[in-house]
């Protein structure tokens, strides 16, 4: 054993809890068949959303905001002089509108952290050869799709806690591509890379000391490199939120990357030191950032001061309509209405606020609710046949129960093969390798979806059917017992003790789109990126067995009529169709499902050019075009939301919200002693806050945030993600057609307005209770109204409430 192994075993390096603490600040990105959204900003919540926007300038050379140029467009068209006015009251800028606009277009170069691979870089006399940077990022970006996709090809030790970081080091000592791409050969300093990351480290550190003065800095030096490959850095970051939910606390992947990364930085410093004057200037160049990155920092943000005021002025824009609406509809008289006729619960998603309306307006009697999509139940599913499980249930949470449908033994042959190889065959997305093993049959498969635009299957959707379920936890099937006490707390949840209409629809949603990787992203994020069809079928079945009422009515206090049935229903985005699972024969509600679903079409349809005005030729078109393989804006998804509201269905019955608000139903009055509230506040809050910041982060950020072109994606490793092209970073968020319509943005880019109908001390109580919430709030990660019964809107800033008078 060598010194240095020694000495690592001995002491270890007091770069380790850098490294963690660096790792620990990637947010985690879900592969592509769970895809959901996620706040790429969230493990900095604790920050400052202004202090994250300089900093994410200056080590990931990305904005948080959009361009002067952009906010310039905008003023006097949405962004009008007083809410350019209020947005210099809350900053304490005393200037002029006239001034502030002045400003914004006065352009400035803002500074960036240079890695030791682009300082390297600018100073290499060699032409034509590969920069550092993009050769280190397609490396270990290659690498990492090929330890992924064939795992069993690497011959470290499968049992050692750094396999990624020893595989890798296989790899890269016999990667000759690197002498033909750089014309240097790297390999005998490659060899020089200790076997252990903990050795890296100590043999690292005085280099690293010798330069970088202080943590601050060497925190700063070990997220850009993250920053650099953050693509898989959230792949890794995801690995490592697994073992979270598992209350396993580790950042031990995102390390594995971060100690490649640092590997590629000692090799080239090494390298430098061949050319003694352009290493000398090297070390001066890292000095003289090390020592000013403090300074580049509050400098950056000074500098973005003024697009800070430019995006509160835009979000106003957005704000004050809203709250004037709410503020209008809070002061009218409440119509008390009797049992209703049929009751609707749907999720919170914004897609549904407008088959709400519609809905509603085919009956007074009818009443819809909103709810979390997953509908309170912590489930995985296991499909029948098949070792696979899959969460149903937002990426925040794990599982707690298993459900899986009952199935006779004769049907395990038949299903077990289409989970795979038949599978891929009936895809359009299938890998060119398959297409060219499969020859012909791929052909014909490829031909009969363009001409004939079958609806595409889904691996495991594909035979749930309207059989029994079964629920287990660790094994054990699930008593009478306690599934009524699970059917008690969702129904309080949901607000549902009292009188129960004769029909409830329970409505899950999910998207019909072909030839989509990201089609995850358009299902129910409360899901886990899937459907809401395995939920609703299974709290139906639970709602509806006598065993489980008899249990709710002896032991809950909960008594549900005998003529009251619980439907499972799915609410079709793509279409805007509302599908019923076993609907009774001939139910006059049945008309009015399928009434509202024409209507929404109806609304729908403005958003497309040359769409027909017929009722059933509006029905195929939008069919047609989820079923177009070629699509690439099948439908918007979550686009342009903006709002959440927590308030009774009374105060927003009769608005007209555009789809750009989240609406969960809350009485205060049924909830004494606000747990409920929170609930809402620490979970769909924060729900709603990951879906509104990765389409904000899309849109800022799209070279970094987003997905890029999705006519270019190439599926990784199956499901891990997409590759724009054949290589560099894996990308992440949404693809830019999924933002963008070809003309102008389908999404504005606005943080979250939070608007809450309960006490301002209940919402304060909680504010203090949870850290997450008072970091989004206190931090302006989203905006946080409470309004009274009486109308009056209060806004919590500078962690109090503050009497919006506008």
């Amino acid at each position: 054993m060598n010194a240095v192994s020694m000495l690592a075993q001995q002491t270890g390096s007091k770069l380790q809890p850098l490294v963690e603490q660096a790792a620990s600040q990637i947010a985690p990105a879900w592969p592509l068949d769970q895809m959901i959204a996620v706040n790429p900003w969230w493990p900095k919540r604790q920050q400052h959303f202004a202090t994250v926007c300089a900093e994410q300038q200056l080590l990931a050379g990305t904005s948080c905001l959009m361009s002067a140029s952009w906010y310039l467009s905008q003023w006097q068209q949405q962004i009008q002089p007083e809410h350019l006015q209020q947005a210099l009251q809350e900053a304490e800028l005393k200037m002029t509108t006239e001034q502030a606009v002045a400003v914004l277009s006065q352009q400035h170069d803002l500074r960036q952290w240079q890695s030791l691979a682009q300082l390297l870089s600018e100073r290499a006399s060699s032409q034509g050869t590969l920069p550092w940077p993009q050769l280190i990022q397609q490396q270990l970006s290659q690498f990492m799709g090929l330890y992924y996709q064939y795992p069993e090809r690497f011959s470290v030790d499968a049992d050692t806690e750094q396999h990624a970081y020893q595989s890798w080091l296989t790899v890269v000592r016999q990667d000759k591509g690197l002498k033909v791409l750089t014309g240097i050969d790297l390999t005998a300093l490659f060899a020089t890379l200790p076997v252990e990351p903990a050795e890296l480290l100590v043999q690292m550190e005085p280099w690293l000391n010798s330069w970088c003065e202080n943590e601050q800095a060497k925190l700063a030096y070990f997220e850009n490199l993250l920053q650099n490959l953050s693509g898989w850095a959230g792949w890794q970051a995801w690995l490592d939120w697994q073992q979270q939910l598992s209350k396993r606390q580790s950042h031990h992947a995102v390390c594995q990357l971060l100690y490649m990364l640092l590997g590629w930085d000692w090799v080239l410093w090494q390298h430098s030191k061949r050319n003694t004057g352009a290493h000398q200037q090297l070390i001066s160049a890292l000095k003289l950032q090390s020592r000013q990155y403090t300074a580049m920092l509050l400098n950056t943000q000074a500098l973005q001061s003024i697009r800070q005021v430019w995006q509160r002025a835009m979000e106003l824009s957005v704000q004050l309509p809203l709250l004037h609406q709410l503020q209008q509809a809070a002061r009218q008289p409440v119509t008390a209405v009797g049992r209703p006729v049929l009751q609707a619960a749907f999720c919170i998603d914004v897609r549904s606020e407008p088959m709400r309306r519609v809905l509603e307006q085919q009956n007074d009697g009818i009443q819809t609710l909103g709810f979390a999509g997953f509908f309170g139940l912590p489930i995985a599913y296991k499909a029948a046949d098949s070792k696979l499980s899959r969460p149903q249930l937002p990426g925040l949470l794990a599982p707690v129960l298993e459900v899986s449908q009952v199935r006779p033994e004769k049907a395990t042959l038949p299903r077990q093969p289409a989970l795979g190889w038949k599978q891929s065959f009936d895809l359009a997305s299938s890998s060119l390798g398959m297409v060219e093993a499969a020859g012909p049959t791929k052909l014909l498969s490829l031909l009969k979806r363009a001409f004939f635009r079958t609806k595409a299957p889904h691996a495991m959707n594909r035979y749930l059917d309207d059989g029994q379920w079964q629920l287990t936890r660790e094994m054990q099937p699930l008593s009478i017992a306690e599934q009524a006490q699970l059917a008690a707390a969702i129904l309080s949840a949901m607000g549902l003790r009292g009188a129960l209409a004769p029909t409830v629809l329970l409505v899950g949603h999910g998207s019909d789109t072909c030839n989509n990787p990201q089609a995850a992203a358009l299902d129910c994020g409360a899901c886990g990126g899937q459907t809401g069809e395995v939920n609703v079928k299974v709290l139906a079945q639970i709602l509806n067995n006598p065993e489980v009422r008899t249990e709710l009515n002896s032991r809950h206090k909960l008594n549900i009529a005998d003529d009251t049935r619980f439907y499972a229903a799915m609410h079709h985005t793509t279409t805007d169709e509302l599908q019923v699972y076993q609907p009774p024969a001939d139910a006059e509600w049945l008309d009015w499902l399928a009434e509202a679903g024409a209507q929404a079409r109806q609304q729908r349809a403005s958003q497309f050019a040359e769409v027909p005005q017929d009722s059933s030729l509006l029905s195929r078109f939008f069919q047609l075009r989820s079923r177009d393989w070629a699509q690439l804006r099948p439908e918007w998804g979550l686009a342009n939301n903006a709002a959440f509201i927590v308030a009774p269905r009374a105060l927003t019955k009769g608005l007209n919200l555009q789809g750009r608000c989240f609406l969960h139903d809350y009485s205060a009055e049924q909830d004494p002693d606000f747990s409920l509230l929170h609930t809402i506040m620490t979970a769909p809050m924060v729900v709603t806050n990951w879906i509104n910041m990765q389409y904000y982060a899309s849109v800022v950020a799209p070279d970094k945030y987003g997905s890029g072109n999705k006519l270019l994606h190439n599926v990784v490793a199956g499901h891990i993600g997409v590759f724009e092209g054949n290589g560099g970073d894996l990308r992440t968020g949404l693809s830019w057609q999924s933002v963008h319509d070809g003309k102008q943005l389908r999404h504005q880019p606005v943080r979250l307005s939070v608007v809450i109908a309960a006490p301002k001390d209940a919402i304060a109580d909680i504010i203090r209770q949870s850290a997450d919430v008072a970091a989004l709030v206190n931090n302006q990660w989203l905006w946080l109204y409470q309004l009274d019964p009486d109308g009056t809107v209060h806004q919590w800033q500078h962690v109090r409430w503050h009497r919006v008078t506008a």
